[in-house]
């Protein structure tokens, strides 16, 4: 079974960058690779990717030894596919209590913290290939399967502490967005990141690696900064930031050029 680069980051202390993929581009994948990302987040849960059309993509991050995570709807059916079609890390939103990440990590982990349903006649397992030993390899998926619960919800603050507790789940993945919605829509995120800097400190200092995702925004590193010193060490972008942003200064720089030598 396949080493996960961006557990073992983690387990070191070391920060593990990610792309946040939103179509399904077998070539996009490869391009996240080479330009040095650990992992890449196939967010099924907001975009139309099939399932066949993801496998493809995970392929393409083994290819680059890159970690492919999937985000996906809290389906248990779901869940399975995409691990027995090779996911390395699964990414699942709206957990807002202690039971909500217990499922999780019940649909997840084999036997003994899960009852995850078995199977490795898949491409997961090498198609049980060169397996003896059923149980050292349902211990290895435990192993190296990263589990990321998302919290995004400010009512999860009342059982934070539970749901910090809850073992078999590595990371905590924060969404701004939705916790701003969940508060109100303050103007000018009021509020907002002073409860993520919180949620962030406890999850740090109860043993969890803490996610956030980054806009590429002129301070995006030193927001990447801030985050670190809390404790953070996972961080997600999106690809598409890199063409809107890229596209949008060449062409309005285009055009700016334009008039001058066309006036």
């Amino acid at each position: 079974m396949r080493r996960n680069k961006t557990k073992a980051k983690l387990a070191a202390n070391q920060c593990a960058i990610g792309a946040g993929i939103a179509f399904p581009s077998p070539d996009l994948v490869e391009l996240c690779a080479v330009v040095g990302f650990d992992f890449v987040t196939f967010d099924t849960e907001h975009e139309p990717m099939g399932s066949e059309q993801v496998v493809h993509c995970i392929r393409a991050a083994e290819a680059y030894d890159m970690t492919p995570i999937v985000r996906v709807a809290r389906n248990p059916d779901l869940i399975l596919k995409f691990m027995n079609a090779g996911a390395q890390g699964i990414h699942v939103p709206r957990c807002t209590s202690a039971q909500d990440l217990m499922e999780l990590v019940r649909w997840t982990r084999f036997h003994p913290l899960g009852e995850r349903t078995f199977y490795n006649r898949g491409r997961s397992g090498d198609f049980s290939v060169g397996y003896s030993d059923t149980a050292a390899w349902a211990r290895t998926a435990n192993q190296e399967l990263l589990v990321i619960g998302m919290i995004e919800e400010v009512k999860a603050l009342e059982h934070l502490d539970e749901m910090l507790a809850v073992r078999g789940v590595d990371a905590i993945h924060l969404g701004h967005m939705d916790l701003w919605q969940s508060m109100g829509m303050p103007a000018d995120m009021k509020g907002v990141f002073e409860t993520i800097d919180e949620i962030a400190t406890r999850g740090v200092a109860a043993g969890k690696h803490m996610s956030h995702t980054i806009r590429l925004t002129e301070d995006a590193v030193d927001r990447m900064g801030a985050y670190m010193r809390i404790g953070s060490r996972m961080f997600t972008v999106s690809a598409l930031d890199f063409l809107r942003q890229g596209g949008v200064a060449l062409t309005q720089a285009v055009r700016a050029m334009e008039k001058k030598v066309l006036a």
